[in-house]
Protein backbone atom coordinates (compact mmCIF):
# COMPACT_ATOMS: atom_id res chain seq x y z
CA UNK A 1 0.00 0.00 0.00
CA UNK A 2 2.86 2.33 0.78
CA UNK A 3 4.41 1.54 -2.61
CA UNK A 4 1.13 2.48 -4.30
CA UNK A 5 1.00 5.78 -2.45
CA UNK A 6 4.66 6.59 -3.16
CA UNK A 7 4.36 5.76 -6.86
CA UNK A 8 1.30 8.01 -7.16
CA UNK A 9 3.11 10.81 -5.38
CA UNK A 10 6.15 10.37 -7.62
CA UNK A 11 3.90 10.52 -10.68
CA UNK A 12 2.31 13.75 -9.44
CA UNK A 13 5.69 15.35 -8.69
CA UNK A 14 6.97 14.29 -12.12
CA UNK A 15 4.00 15.99 -13.77
CA UNK A 16 3.95 19.08 -11.55
CA UNK A 17 7.64 19.88 -12.00
CA UNK A 18 7.78 18.65 -15.64
CA UNK A 19 10.65 16.29 -14.89
CA UNK A 20 9.86 14.17 -17.96
CA UNK A 21 8.36 14.92 -21.38
CA UNK A 22 4.55 14.94 -21.34
CA UNK A 23 4.38 11.92 -23.69
CA UNK A 24 6.28 9.85 -21.11
CA UNK A 25 4.04 11.13 -18.32
CA UNK A 26 0.98 10.03 -20.34
CA UNK A 27 2.41 6.52 -20.58
CA UNK A 28 3.16 6.53 -16.87
CA UNK A 29 -0.45 7.48 -16.09
CA UNK A 30 -1.70 4.57 -18.18
CA UNK A 31 0.79 2.17 -16.60
CA UNK A 32 -0.07 3.45 -13.11
CA UNK A 33 -3.82 3.08 -13.56
CA UNK A 34 -3.94 -0.23 -15.37
CA UNK A 35 -0.86 -1.83 -13.85
CA UNK A 36 -1.69 -1.22 -10.21
CA UNK A 37 -5.34 -2.16 -10.67
CA UNK A 38 -4.52 -5.48 -12.33
CA UNK A 39 -1.81 -6.20 -9.79
CA UNK A 40 -4.17 -5.54 -6.88
CA UNK A 41 -6.98 -7.48 -8.55
CA UNK A 42 -4.94 -10.49 -9.61
CA UNK A 43 -2.20 -10.79 -7.03
CA UNK A 44 -3.31 -9.08 -3.85
CA UNK A 45 -7.06 -9.65 -3.84
CA UNK A 46 -6.78 -11.56 -0.54
CA UNK A 47 -5.66 -8.31 1.10
CA UNK A 48 -8.92 -6.68 -0.03
CA UNK A 49 -10.66 -8.57 2.78
CA UNK A 50 -8.73 -6.71 5.49
CA UNK A 51 -10.67 -3.64 6.72
CA UNK A 52 -7.62 -1.35 6.97
CA UNK A 53 -6.49 -2.18 3.43
CA UNK A 54 -9.99 -1.75 1.98
CA UNK A 55 -10.48 1.55 3.81
CA UNK A 56 -7.10 2.81 2.61
CA UNK A 57 -7.83 1.96 -1.00
CA UNK A 58 -11.29 3.53 -0.75
CA UNK A 59 -9.62 6.73 0.48
CA UNK A 60 -7.09 6.53 -2.39
CA UNK A 61 -9.97 5.97 -4.81
CA UNK A 62 -11.81 9.04 -3.55
CA UNK A 63 -8.63 11.11 -3.89
CA UNK A 64 -8.13 9.83 -7.43
CA UNK A 65 -11.74 10.64 -8.35
CA UNK A 66 -11.28 14.17 -6.97
CA UNK A 67 -8.09 14.59 -9.01
CA UNK A 68 -9.87 13.29 -12.12
CA UNK A 69 -12.85 15.62 -11.69
CA UNK A 70 -10.62 18.59 -10.86
CA UNK A 71 -8.22 18.29 -13.77
CA UNK A 72 -10.11 16.54 -16.57
CA UNK A 73 -11.44 19.76 -18.13
CA UNK A 74 -8.68 22.14 -17.08
CA UNK A 75 -5.56 20.52 -18.44
CA UNK A 76 -4.93 20.19 -22.15
CA UNK A 77 -1.83 18.16 -21.33
CA UNK A 78 -3.93 15.10 -20.57
CA UNK A 79 -6.31 15.23 -23.53
CA UNK A 80 -6.35 12.32 -25.94
CA UNK A 81 -8.71 11.02 -28.57
CA UNK A 82 -11.80 9.67 -26.85
CA UNK A 83 -11.16 11.10 -23.41
CA UNK A 84 -8.28 11.97 -21.15
CA UNK A 85 -5.20 10.23 -19.79
CA UNK A 86 -6.50 11.04 -16.33
CA UNK A 87 -9.30 8.49 -16.80
CA UNK A 88 -6.76 5.80 -15.86
CA UNK A 89 -7.06 7.12 -12.30
CA UNK A 90 -10.56 5.64 -12.27
CA UNK A 91 -9.32 2.06 -12.66
CA UNK A 92 -8.72 1.64 -8.92
CA UNK A 93 -12.26 2.63 -7.86
CA UNK A 94 -13.72 0.57 -10.71
CA UNK A 95 -11.60 -2.43 -9.70
CA UNK A 96 -12.73 -2.18 -6.07
CA UNK A 97 -16.36 -1.99 -7.13
CA UNK A 98 -16.13 -4.90 -9.59
CA UNK A 99 -14.24 -7.12 -7.13
CA UNK A 100 -16.70 -6.51 -4.31
CA UNK A 101 -19.69 -6.84 -6.63
CA UNK A 102 -18.60 -10.27 -7.88
CA UNK A 103 -17.48 -11.33 -4.41
CA UNK A 104 -20.96 -10.50 -3.07
CA UNK A 105 -22.53 -12.42 -5.94
CA UNK A 106 -20.26 -15.40 -5.19
CA UNK A 107 -21.18 -15.21 -1.49
CA UNK A 108 -24.87 -15.17 -2.42
CA UNK A 109 -24.48 -18.28 -4.60
CA UNK A 110 -21.88 -20.33 -2.70
CA UNK A 111 -21.67 -18.73 0.78
CA UNK A 112 -17.87 -18.25 0.50
CA UNK A 113 -15.40 -15.77 -0.98
CA UNK A 114 -14.44 -15.45 -4.61
CA UNK A 115 -11.00 -16.71 -5.67
CA UNK A 116 -9.51 -14.52 -8.39
CA UNK A 117 -8.06 -16.87 -10.97
CA UNK A 118 -5.55 -16.44 -13.74
CA UNK A 119 -3.80 -18.37 -16.48
CA UNK A 120 -1.89 -20.57 -14.01
CA UNK A 121 -4.99 -21.83 -12.21
CA UNK A 122 -6.83 -25.03 -13.10
CA UNK A 123 -10.39 -26.05 -12.43
CA UNK A 124 -10.58 -28.20 -9.30
CA UNK A 125 -7.14 -27.12 -8.09
CA UNK A 126 -7.19 -26.53 -4.31
CA UNK A 127 -6.60 -22.94 -3.25
CA UNK A 128 -7.55 -21.05 -0.06
CA UNK A 129 -9.03 -24.17 1.50
CA UNK A 130 -11.36 -25.08 -1.36
CA UNK A 131 -11.27 -26.11 -4.99
CA UNK A 132 -11.46 -23.54 -7.77
CA UNK A 133 -14.88 -23.53 -9.42
CA UNK A 134 -15.99 -22.51 -12.91
CA UNK A 135 -17.66 -19.39 -11.55
CA UNK A 136 -14.34 -18.29 -10.04
CA UNK A 137 -12.98 -18.11 -13.59
CA UNK A 138 -16.13 -16.47 -14.95
CA UNK A 139 -16.36 -13.86 -12.19
CA UNK A 140 -12.61 -13.12 -12.33
CA UNK A 141 -12.72 -12.56 -16.08
CA UNK A 142 -15.97 -10.57 -15.93
CA UNK A 143 -14.62 -8.41 -13.11
CA UNK A 144 -11.45 -7.60 -15.03
CA UNK A 145 -13.46 -6.78 -18.16
CA UNK A 146 -15.86 -4.64 -16.16
CA UNK A 147 -13.24 -2.38 -14.62
CA UNK A 148 -10.98 -2.28 -17.66
CA UNK A 149 -13.52 -1.69 -20.41
CA UNK A 150 -16.09 0.07 -18.23
CA UNK A 151 -13.71 2.91 -17.49
CA UNK A 152 -12.30 2.94 -21.03
CA UNK A 153 -15.73 3.15 -22.66
CA UNK A 154 -17.40 5.50 -20.18
CA UNK A 155 -14.57 7.96 -19.60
Amino acid sequence: MLLYLLSGLLLFVTYYYALLPIAVIHKLFVAFGIGWSFMLYGLFYKKLKQPFIVTSFIVFSIIQIIIYVSFKNESIFFDRIGGTYLSTLLFLPAMLISYHLFNLLNRFIYKDDLIITGPGNRLGQPQNGRKIRTLDFVFSFAGALLFLFGVTILF
